[in-house]
């Protein structure tokens, strides 16, 4: 006890010189920390039944995380929404189509099946099985075609699956199955470059990859953003009278042997009977207090590995990319990826909503040191950012000889992201699984009310917003006694 009040004493006064409390906090009984999709979804669901004993708090000024849609004026109401995160669901999400239904969410799918193209070790084309050339001695049939996905179903049947827990890394089980040059080629067609970069372990990795590709076939994509679940899901929440705190982050969460927990704020402290940490692993250190301490020691969370990502929204006085389309069928193009430059790739909208925006996100990237580079550029040399983007675009578009030339256009507005983790694995070397972890993060604590809940926690479903929508239901269903099917 004397240690836990030197701690809060500590913490109160370094924060006191910026906040002045409020007296008498509010009335919380389950309080939820994050206001990303876990959190507004779990603020939704005990809302129906525990009204406004529930509280949330975001340190944002706007809630939904990593679902983060933004217009090229942020005060204006008028202009469509452009994602610089999440973007879409695919049609097999059987759980966010059952969401949108429930909360009125607007999905659609593009008019047309449109096509895309790569360049890699100096090669354009729009059929990844041209780059055989590239890669001689690549361990595929010529006669099966789709030379990735024959590399896939080897690493998925492969014998040395059954003792791939002997393997130190992603990378050198998938060098044994099919070699240096089928990593490469793998590597260079995916747009996800930093999953074959990092030290990721390659159990839990072939885990989700198998499940990711069943993950098909058809894109849609929320009318006004995937923030339009966001804002659906709060307006239930607030109808059953849950209360939101925005711009007001926690500082600290302390067990309290009388109420429960402590939390501090910005601008109060107060105490409740539970917790929920809708917070993803990057910024959970962050908060203070002996219940984050004791989370974050613990092997389960140690193992979690975050994968950097950098976006660059743009707007143009015309859309210039509405002119690409295949030379050969004059297909129009969704996606262009490159091992060029450290734009990596970039996708040209489709549906309706956003085919005549003039704007488009024109990075993606989770190379690292892109995104640490784009990150110095957006805080040193912004216009050299611009070049470097202009330039990089210049080459997938002017003059391929896939794609018909366009003449790329200089914007009047650039908008940088850097996502400090934009999706989580685990690590090499640890000896969790996928499902180890997200089962442990639903009730981290045992014996205590404490829960994580945020798609971090979920790597079998990392990086799609249906893996925080599924944190969020293990948490409930075992805490709180719910039966919320998946």
């Amino acid at each position: 006890m004397k240690k836990l009040l030197l701690s809060l004493t500590g913490l109160i006064t370094l924060s006191a010189l910026a906040v002045q409390f409020e007296t008498g906090g509010p009335e919380c009984k389950i309080t939820i920390v994050g206001g990303g999709p876990s959190g507004v979804y779990t603020a939704m669901r005990l809302g129906e039944k525990h009204g406004k004993d529930v509280c949330l708090f975001e340190k944002e000024k706007k809630l939904g995380g990593r679902l983060n849609d933004i217009r090229k004026n942020p005060e204006s109401e008028k202009g469509p929404l452009i994602a610089i995160g999440g973007r879409r669901v695919m049609n097999s999400q059987k759980l966010m189509f059952d969401l949108a239904n429930e909360l009125g969410v607007k999905l659609e799918r593009p008019a047309e099946k449109a096509g895309e193209f790569l360049f890699a070790r100096g090669l354009y084309s729009s059929n990844k099985d041209q780059f055989k050339s590239r890669y001689p001695g690549l361990p595929i049939d010529l006669k099966k075609g789709d030379f990735e996905t024959q590399l896939l179903m080897k690493l998925f049947k492969s014998p040395e699956r059954k003792k791939i827990k002997s393997y130190p890394s992603l990378r050198s089980y998938i060098e044994s199955v099919v070699g240096t040059v089928g990593f490469n080629y793998l590597k260079d067609m995916s747009r996800f470059r930093g999953d074959f970069t990092y030290p990721l372990n390659a159990e839990s990795y072939l885990d989700w990859l198998e499940e990711e590709f069943d993950v098909c076939c058809t894109a849609y994509y929320a009318v006004g953003g995937m923030t339009s679940f966001v804002k659906g899901m709060e307006k239930k929440a607030k109808s059953f009278g849950v209360q939101f705190f925005m711009s007001e982050p926690i500082y600290s969460i302390n067990r309290d042997f009388v109420s429960g927990y402590n939390l501090i704020t910005s601008k109060k402290s107060f105490d409740t009977e539970k917790v929920i940490i809708a917070v993803p692993p990057v910024a959970l250190p962050k908060i203070k207090g002996d219940v984050v301490d004791s989370i974050i020691k613990q092997s389960e969370f140690k193992s979690l590995i975050g994968i950097k990502v950098a976006t660059v929204t743009q707007w143009f006085n015309k859309a210039w990319w509405k002119g690409i389309k295949r030379l050969s069928d004059n297909k129009t193009i969704w996606r262009a990826v490159t091992t060029d430059s450290c734009i990596n790739s970039i996708e040209i909208p489709q549906e309706p909503y956003l085919i005549n925006a003039k704007a488009i996100r024109t990075v993606y990237s989770d190379r690292r040191e892109c995104a640490e580079h784009f990150a110095f550029l957006s805080k040193t040399n912004p216009k050299r950012l611009e070049k470097e983007v202009h330039d990089g675009l210049k080459h997938l578009f002017e003059e391929n000889g896939i794609t018909i030339p366009v003449k790329v256009s200089h914007p009047t507005k650039t908008v940088f992201k850097e996502w400090k983790a934009g999706w989580y694995w685990i690590k090499a070397g640890s000896k969790h699984t996928n499902k180890d972890v997200s089962t442990w993060a639903a009730n981290p604590l045992p014996g205590e009310s404490v829960g994580l809940a945020s798609e971090g926690y979920n790597p079998q479903r990392t990086a799609w917003t249906d893996g925080a929508i599924q944190a969020a239901i293990y948490l409930l269903n075992k805490q709180y006694e719910m039966n919320i099917s998946l």
